[in-house]
């Protein structure tokens, strides 16, 4: 009885099992058949219209068609700004239907794999020589038939192999010169010596490779934030790994004088017997300086590798280096004592190779485009997109400083290196002595309303040295005080830079109107929640006019036509640093 029992359980956990099996291969069946029928269709006669972003958290059961997928990205990226009309960003946002071809090619091919793609290995350091020819790096020693440096994914990358270099090269020194065994030097740490208006590249250098920061503080009053020689020098000493000098701080795009630099760390290390070197952080200025004073007009003084302390160069192949897709280039003076102490030997894909980056496989599409925008422009047109870039900065710079108040007082006070030897940068900050109830956070708001996206910032800096604390950037400012950039990319052209003129004087027109409660409602972070009011159109620009002094409990009577729901104490306006915004 037993036994006959134990198989009708056998029997009816089969028939489960079964049953279970065959109704998933409908459901499966029954997807298919919906997906096919989806895709057959326009994205917006398919089933794929009602998807919702909670069906986007797990990967989906079955495919879409492609150009139902792409519809999906496509909608998404109707939330951004539009690239073109965003002068925040130094990167680049144009680019050619070939250049873009090129680049889907090169994503294919991983440039870890030497012996397999040996070729694009070799298009890789063809750009390497092109770069540190432009950069005028020593030619390479011991019969070697290319320079010394790396393609990366970005100049943060770019930055941090420069660092780890001239770590390891400090280490050997400062183990020599104090006898010191492995184990003890390596519980040394370094510190590097840079300005305040550094990029984030080196904050992440600090923080993941046991570097202390010492700072330099420029001033932006008298100096443009053009960090001071002999600021620098005097924070060097016995444990310095480098000094990082800054070609365009992303501020407001001035040189920091690595000529002077150079010059006094070369007199230094003569008197105390030490090796410290300049690392350059070129990110911008790396494709813009070369090509300045090639024309006849004002140019840089040497900045690259003529000078004797340079060690190493990186730079941005995004941003003026005019390329589509994310790129970084490093270039080191010598490979001895040196690049050689990031070379890592590979052997295991089936030949020999040096890998010289923090990231092993990476695409060919980097060294791709940038070859095509160094093989498309040349040396002549490099130069006539700087000056074009430079042109309209000196336009909208015009603007800037002969734009008036009502007062009679100017408008703003110009913040950045003027028309020549600078990147292609305007800085300005409303002019303080106006004493208006608006800032610069506030025109960039306004200015998104039609937009276009111009970044206002603050002038602090979270201070990692001192517990994150929020300090003072540059000497002469507090660091509440807020300026704004723009940024003129190969996308600004005049004409755009004309349309942006129109802009600003149509949101400093809406702003002056606003009532002084505005201050008020900006100064105690009240949020509103719900709001009808009477709107001021001003050229298609729609701001809310609202009188905050009014009660929350007065009656609707008395509040002009001004209907509010409680108004929450959560800040409504962010403030932004530029380590943090790029």
């Amino acid at each position: 009885m037993s036994d006959s029992n134990g198989d009708k359980d056998e029997i009816i956990k089969s028939l489960r099992e079964e049953t279970a099996s065959l109704r998933s291969t409908v459901k499966s069946l029954q997807q298919a058949v919906e997906v096919n029928q989806s895709n057959g269709l326009t994205y917006y006669s398919s089933m794929n219209h009602g998807l919702t972003r909670e069906n986007f958290n797990s990967i989906p059961d079955g495919g879409m068609a492609p150009r139902h997928v792409k519809e999906l990205i496509i909608q998404n990226h109707l939330g951004d700004f539009t690239p073109r009309l965003n002068t925040s960003s130094y990167v680049n946002v144009v680019s050619e239907k070939e250049e873009r071809e090129v680049a889907l090619l090169g994503g294919e091919v991983n440039l870890a794999d030497a012996s397999v793609y040996p070729a694009s290995v070799e298009l890789h350091d063809t750009v390497v020589n092109m770069l540190a020819k432009l950069w005028h790096a020593p030619p390479p020693s011991d019969g070697e038939k290319n320079y010394c440096g790396a393609g990366t994914v970005g100049s943060t990358e770019a930055c941090l192999l420069a660092g780890l270099a001239h770590k390891f090269r400090w280490r050997k020194w400062y183990k020599k010169q104090h006898n010191l065994t492995d184990e003890e030097v390596n519980g040394i740490r370094p510190n590097l010596v840079i300005s305040t208006c550094y990029q984030a590249a080196w904050e992440k250098m600090f923080r993941y490779f046991d570097v202390d920061a010492k700072f330099a503080y420029p001033d932006i009053l008298e100096n443009k934030m053009a960090v001071g020689a002999d600021d620098l020098v005097a924070q060097v000493d016995e444990k310095t790994m480098a000094v990082v000098c800054i070609l365009g701080n992303h501020y407001n795009g001035v040189y920091d004088p690595v000529w002077d630099v150079d010059t006094k760390l070369k007199a230094l290390n003569a008197e105390k017997g030490w090796q410290v070197g300049i690392h350059l952080d070129a990110a911008s200025g790396g494709f813009v300086a070369p090509f300045q004073g090639r024309s006849g007009e004002e140019g840089p003084p040497p900045f690259d590798f003529r000078l004797d302390s340079v060690l190493s160069l990186s730079s941005s192949g995004h941003k003026f280096g005019e390329g589509a897709i994310g790129t970084g280039w490093v270039v080191f003076r010598q490979r001895k004592d040196l690049a050689e102490h990031i070379a890592v030997s590979v052997t295991y894909l089936g030949g020999h190779s040096d890998s010289m980056t923090l990231n092993f496989s990476r695409p060919a599409t980097g060294p791709y485009v940038q070859f095509y925008k160094l093989m498309r422009l040349g040396m002549s047109g490099y130069t006539q997109k700087v000056q074009n870039q430079m042109r309209v900065a000196a336009y909208l710079r015009k603007y800037m400083k002969d734009l008036k108040h009502s007062s009679g007082k100017p408008r703003f006070q110009v913040l950045d290196g003027g028309d020549t030897c600078t990147l292609p940068v305007v800085a300005a900050r409303i002019n303080p002595d106006l004493k208006l109830h608006y800032d610069d956070i506030d025109l960039q708001h306004a200015l998104s309303e039609s937009h276009w996206y111009v970044s206002g910032y603050s002038l602090g800096f979270e201070n990692f040295n001192n517990g994150g604390a929020m300090e003072n950037l540059v000497s002469d400012v507090p660091a509440e005080t807020t300026m704004f950039r723009i940024v003129c990319k190969s996308n600004l052209t005049m004409s755009l830079a004309e349309q942006l003129i129109d802009h600003f004087n149509e949101v400093l027109e809406v702003l002056d109107s606003l009532p002084a409660g505005y201050n008020a409602m900006k100064s105690n972070h009240l949020k509103v929640t719900r709001v009808s009011f009477a709107r001021a159109s001003f050229g298609g620009l729609s701001f809310a006019k609202v009188n905050m002094d009014e009660e929350e409990d007065d009656p609707p009577s008395k509040r002009q036509k001004v209907d509010f729901v409680k108004a929450e104490k959560t800040p409504c306006r962010k403030r932004y640093s530029l380590h943090h915004v790029c």
